[in-house]
């Protein structure tokens, strides 16, 4: 159901819509930040657009206009450069830390500045060949237009922009440049055939004792196996590749929230990102340094290195370019 007869258009740099997309491709669809320095708040109009509201992302190449992805309107967001970092990282469009106060600064701002943020969710991004232009009869409206502007779907050229648009996203491929998309390891798993993968869950279940490693809830409504890395091929379901965990906790796990690290040959702990602090879920870092369970057998324990990937490639990716989801 249509949440609004709007279309929020922002329109991009090259620099930035590259970014989003290296992560897109990367890391999969997620939350991504369309943010500028305060003195360019948004006008009354843009303030009160709505949730759900259709997002374009457009980018001027050559003299003409493309719609190269987009999402769907969350918020608007007054943040600090750094905590727009801990939450989205190279989602604001930036390489580093470093990049982003750059680009602060070549704004006009600093460290303490405040941002506008327009907090997006459920990204699509198209490929050059399913980029949409946008009709020269209508280059001039954009011209005219700031940053970030709406358009009517009811008026002809978001009409035309919302129509097309449906048509480009019915036809693509859900593995590919949708908001379905979960990132390149998960393309490379999702492949393999699955047949077994209940019965790997089974025996998960039943090396933890039907248990949360972290927390030792039991309820089996509440509980789900995660996934250390991938599983690219049937020889990755094996138990030493899974942890039984309690449903939020798998998927802060799968996300990148939460990682496990060998204490010593005999202890696992629990890492914690910092980030859920500014996201408003510092309840998940009394977990920090937590010993989980294991089971008996060792044999089944995790794998060290299925481990050492989790943390070098999808704990806190958002942070740096490469990075995925479990």
């Amino acid at each position: 159901m249509r949440q609004s007869d709007e279309i929020l258009v922002c329109k991009v740099q090259k620099e930035w819509h590259s970014i989003v997309k290296d992560e897109y491709i990367s890391a999969g669809s997620s939350a991504t930040n369309f943010w500028s320095i305060r003195g360019d708040n948004p006008p009354q109009d843009m303030v009160e657009v709505k949730p759900g509201t259709l997002v374009l992302h457009v980018l001027q190449d050559q003299g003409r206009y493309y719609v190269v992805g987009g999402g769907y309107f969350v918020k608007w967001a007054h943040l600090t450069p750094a905590k727009a970092w801990e939450c989205f990282g190279v989602r604001n469009g930036v390489e580093s830390w470093e990049d982003m106060l750059a680009k602060v600064k070549a704004q006009g701002g600093d460290e303490n500045s405040t941002l506008v943020s327009c907090i997006l969710y459920g990204t699509f991004i198209f490929s050059r060949r399913d980029g949409l232009p946008v009709p020269d009869e209508y280059t001039r409206e954009f011209d005219d237009n700031d940053t970030r502007f709406l358009l009517d779907t009811h008026e002809p050229l978001g009409r035309y922009l919302d129509h097309i648009l449906r048509e480009r996203r019915a036809g693509l491929n859900t593995d590919e440049y949708s908001s379905d998309w979960r990132g390149i390891y998960y393309l490379a798993a999702k492949h393999v055939e699955h047949s077994d993968i209940d019965g790997f869950h089974a025996a998960v279940m039943a090396a933890y004792k039907f248990k949360c490693a972290i927390t030792g809830d039991s309820a089996i409504p509440i509980l789900d196996v995660a996934n250390i890395q991938p599983c690219y091929s049937n020889s990755f379901q094996r138990v030493e590749n899974g942890i039984l965990m309690r449903c939020d906790l798998r998927r802060l796990f799968s996300e990148g929230f939460i990682t496990l690290n060998y204490r010593n040959d005999h202890e696992i702990e629990v890492l914690v990102s910092k980030s859920l602090m500014s996201m408003g879920a510092e309840a998940y870092l009394k977990y920090n340094g937590k010993l989980i369970s294991l089971p008996d057998d060792q044999s089944m324990w995790p794998k060290r290195e299925y481990l050492q990937w989790h943390r070098s490639k999808c704990f806190e990716h958002w942070l740096y370019k490469g990075g995925t989801v479990a």
